[in-house]
């Protein structure tokens, strides 16, 4: 009975093999396997209260032999900052070192990188002693992979010295470009000044982040955007986008990353793991020069992470009842970090439907107000007294009656008045 499972066990895998080269498939055509590494700032100077710069080589060196132990890599990449000062003798220096490094080299350029020579200089120095370094710009794109797409950005400002950092509104249309025809890809953007800060540091800032972030909003495709610059560790999702800062190779937390990418059919698997050097005794010295070395150092998801992103499959029964899941899935931040990166304008391309993202809303407590008891004011009626009008006695205007005299009155009276005798005159009393 045994033997029959194991030769059934032999049978199966054998034809998968056989399909798999029938048809092409691999599991290295699925990975994306680099490193990430910031800022190694290449110099022979001494160090300074904030850099380890003095033991530069050494971190480097101590790096590149880590690295050569980490089988099956695809590339390093370096997002900047390569040398602390652009001259000949420091790019010699920092090529020397990679030629131990058994691996394949890119870079971005930074700040640093053109302190002291023009961009023209500072670009043949690196096509002279980069093999890999095949391109006519600062700012390039290629696919080491069928599905993987690697945007290269150069946000240095050439007309002055600077901490900031600006991309060119060519640079610009050239992302929206890459991105439109990489729509079913899994893209990874690189570029030294970072679009989301790790902390917040006006002088060290990319001025036009909010064009950058319009851009990477219109697409629904995982996209890893990978920077240096602030010499500090974080990781933020937001939505399809995932946004990583790693640290300064002569700064503490002095680390880079390992970061590997598996494309299945119905998921993106991603796993960023953290490998700081081994010189101990650079590492603890300059942790207790470094003021905010826990800032610099992040918390522990911003050092090691993995999480798997959920494609939409179409042939998947919850394709169209739950059209987007992807944000809630993988986003750990509120939506009001959205709004602070901006609010795109919707854009209408072929007058394709682009599926809505749901963000996930945050409730806010309900705060019970107490009540107050409103207090009813009676209102006071106030009575007017009545004032009584005097009666007016009607005057009658009729005539009084006079009484009429009898006849009997009159005829006395006029015997009286006969009766009265006139005074005697004087001739007659003679």
């Amino acid at each position: 009975m045994n033997n029959r499972i194991h030769n059934l066990i032999i049978i199966i895998f054998t034809l998968f093999a056989m399909a798999s080269s029938a048809f092409g498939f691999s599991f290295r055509n699925m990975t994306l396997d680099f490193i990430h590494m910031s800022d190694t700032h290449i110099t022979d100077s001494e160090d300074t209260s904030y850099k380890a710069v003095g033991s530069s080589k050494d971190l480097l060196g101590d790096a590149i032999n880590q690295i050569n132990d980490i089988e099956g890599l695809d590339f390093v990449l370096f997002t900047g900052d390569l040398v602390d000062y652009a001259t000949k003798e420091n790019y010699y220096n920092y090529y020397y070192l990679l030629t131990k490094l058994k691996y394949p080299s890119l870079n971005t350029f930074g700040n640093h990188d053109f302190w002291g020579m023009t961009k023209e200089e500072a670009l043949a120095e690196v096509k002279k002693y980069n093999p890999s370094y095949t391109f006519s710009d600062t700012y390039y794109a290629f696919s080491p992979k069928t599905d993987y797409r690697i945007i290269i950005l150069d946000a240095t400002i050439k007309d002055r010295k600077t901490s900031n950092g600006e991309l060119p509104p060519e640079q610009l249309e050239f992302l929206d470009n890459e991105l439109a025809q990489a729509k079913d890809k899994i893209v990874v953007i690189a570029l030294h000044h970072p679009p989301v800060e790790p902390f917040v540091a006006s002088e060290h800032a990319l001025l036009n982040a909010k064009e950058f972030n319009n851009i990477l909003l219109k697409y629904k495709n995982p996209i890893v955007v990978l920077t240096g610059h602030y010499h500090a560790a974080k990781i933020r999702r937001i939505g399809n986008i995932i946004y990583v800062s790693t640290p300064s190779m002569v700064t503490y937390p002095m680390a880079f990353r390992h970061i590997k990418i598996v494309n299945f059919k119905d998921r993106v698997q991603f796993d960023f793991n953290f490998i700081q050097t081994r010189l101990d005794d650079v590492l603890e010295k300059n942790r207790q020069n470094v003021i905010s070395y826990a800032t610099l150092a992040g918390n522990e998801k911003d050092r090691e992470l993995s999480f798997v992103y959920y494609k939409k499959h179409p042939k998947s029964i919850h394709y169209k009842k739950n059209k987007i899941k992807n944000a809630a899935k993988t986003s750990k931040t509120s939506s009001r970090e959205v709004k602070k990166l901006t609010s795109p304008k919707k854009v209408k391309q072929n007058k394709i439907k682009e599926p809505k993202v749901k963000e996930n809303k945050v409730k806010q407590p309900k705060v019970k107000e107490p009540k107050v008891k409103e207090h009813k004011v009676k209102e006071i009626k106030v009575k007017e007294p009545r004032v009584k009008e005097p009666k007016v006695k009607k005057v009658s205007t009729k005539e009084p009656k006079l009484k009429q005299k009898s006849q009997k009155e009159l005829r006395v009276k006029k015997e009286k008045i006969k009766k009265v005798k006139k005074p005697k005159t004087s001739k007659e009393s003679k």
